[in-house]
């Protein structure tokens, strides 16, 4: 398979960066570049932004039917799934991914999100929703009785920004949520993760969408800037960092762009003493070793009731030592290596910053035996943490988890809750009751009793505090590309 690919899409075409850079593509498996893709510049992105507002003001697609998007949503799914050898592979080699997790999270699940979105979401989602007849006064004074229509229209042409740790399914997902609300987009993923993305651009040909509604571009710094500023952007929809996201609402703020924002996370796993303390364990491991611990969602801060501390740790690291770290294209690898060796040295520099500040280094916390090339890490637990040390309170973005004790549901809450994010949260427990109690506590977007993170293809998913703004998933996710606008009329009369 050939890897590079020298072109973006804009307005339908095929077209060369401006300026002929390019970004180098990394393999994080052995550090070695294996392919190249266009940088856009910002003159590029401004061409992509200018071909989006065409689309969306002259063009077919603001205007087809719910029905007619999503036939085209559902064409791109099934190109997606013939290509999906390819696809797999992409994701393997430029994210570092397990092959079995490439099949299942990356593909398969963006691929059953547009059938979803196609078969079920949209027909059902209201796009017209008349209002009874009320009365009230005119402007005038006098009585008189209205009725109207609530219209929800595309908010208009959208930025669409994803991070390399899901570089497929959040552009999917990001796309078919714009796009089935009727907006236009530009498209940008990570400059680290470029190739899955613009692979997509020859399926949205293929899948047929009209020349402009779907733009991709690939860059770093530059690109980005004009996709938020852009006068002619109506809305952003970003996923990374808090510190990203705070930098993207600043420039999108002199033209009070709307924005979606999916952040970082510190997220709480109370482990109550009564909890199944395997399954609890198994969670704690999955939460580590999962992309290697590169998710926002992960719960990374296990809080543990104190009575069964010592068993729940042992647990844990007894699962650690079953886990296969290596080359993500061999079957029996459990856990990649993380995306770059910034990514990693940065992981590193917070593990010894938990050391100094008095934390125990309980497992891991080394680079794996035998796998000299790439930017692998060991699977890392620390113990005796207390929650205002700056690992329980900063994002890794690596396979670490800090455990923390408290002595009953009180402090549990309190420790919880002591973080400037608010993204995930779970709880173990064999009683529901205090279970559901102790989550109408918690301050985040999701909860999770006994597992990790719910999949609910109607639920939304955001967080709390710096964990972002706006709400993605199902419904909700198509009601943020989304405007309302009020229709009304005197009873009787036009």
């Amino acid at each position: 398979m050939t890897y590079s690919i020298d072109t973006l899409l804009i307005d339908g075409l095929r077209v060369p960066s401006d300026n002929g850079d390019v970004l180098t593509v990394v393999n994080p498996a052995t550090g070695e570049a294996f392919a190249t893709a266009p940088s856009a510049s910002r003159r590029d992105t401004a061409a992509a932004v200018a071909a989006a507002r065409r689309a969306f003001e002259q063009g077919p697609w603001p205007r087809l039917s719910p029905a007619e998007r999503g036939d085209l949503l559902r064409r791109l799914g099934q190109a997606m799934d013939r290509r999906r050898e390819e696809l797999i592979d992409l994701v393997v080699k430029e994210g570092g991914f397990a092959r079995a997790v490439a099949d299942r999270v990356h593909l398969q699940s963006s691929v059953d999100f547009l059938a979803d979105l196609s078969g079920r979401l949209l027909p059902a989602l209201a796009f017209r929703t008349p209002l009874n007849p009320h009365a009230g006064i005119s402007m005038t004074g006098r009585p008189q009785t209205t009725q109207g229509m609530v219209v929800r229209e595309p908010v208009g042409v959208a930025s669409l920004i994803t991070p390399f740790n899901a570089a497929l399914p959040l552009t999917v997902h990001k796309l078919g949520w714009a796009l089935a609300a009727g907006c236009t987009t530009v498209v940008k993923p990570s400059p680290e993760t470029p190739l899955q993305v613009l692979f997509l651009a020859d399926l949205i040909e293929e899948a047929g969408f009209p020349a402009g509604v779907v733009n991709i571009i690939t860059g770093d710094l530059a690109a980005s800037v004009e996709m938020t500023t852009n006068p002619g952007v109506d809305i952003v929809s970003f996923t990374g960092s808090d510190a990203v996201g705070r930098k993207i609402m600043a420039q999108a703020a002199p033209t009070l762009k709307k924005v979606v924002l999916e952040l970082g996370g510190k997220s709480a796993n109370i482990v109550f003493a009564d909890a199944d303390l395997d399954r609890a364990a198994l969670e704690v491991m999955g939460n580590i070793v999962s992309n290697a611990g590169q998710g926002c969602l992960l719960l990374t801060r296990t809080l543990v009731e104190e009575s069964v501390h010592d068993e729940l740790v042992g647990k844990v690291i007894s699962l650690l030592k079953t886990v296969t770290v290596g080359d993500p294209a061999d079957p029996a690898t459990v856990m990649g290596p993380l995306i770059s060796a910034g990514a990693r040295d940065r992981v590193e520099k917070m593990i010894r910053q938990g050391v100094a500040e008095g934390a125990t280094l309980a497992y891991g916390g080394g680079r794996p035996a035998g796998l000299e090339r790439g930017f692998f890490l060991e699977p890392t637990l620390f113990t005796d943490v207390d929650n205002s040390m700056s690992i329980a309170r900063t994002e890794f973005f690596g396979p670490v988890n800090t455990v923390i004790r408290f002595r009953d549901d009180t402090e549990a809450v309190r420790i919880a809750n002591d973080s400037d994010f608010g993204l995930n949260a779970g709880i173990f427990t064999q009683d529901f009751e205090r279970a559901y109690a102790v989550a109408a506590q918690i301050r985040s977007g999701m909860v999770n009793i006994n597992a990790s993170w719910g999949i609910n293809p109607d639920a939304p998913f955001g967080g709390y505090k710096q964990s972002g703004i706006g709400r993605e998933g199902g419904a909700y996710g198509i009601a943020e590309f989304l405007e309302e606008k009020f229709v009304s009329w005197p009873v009787g009369r036009l």
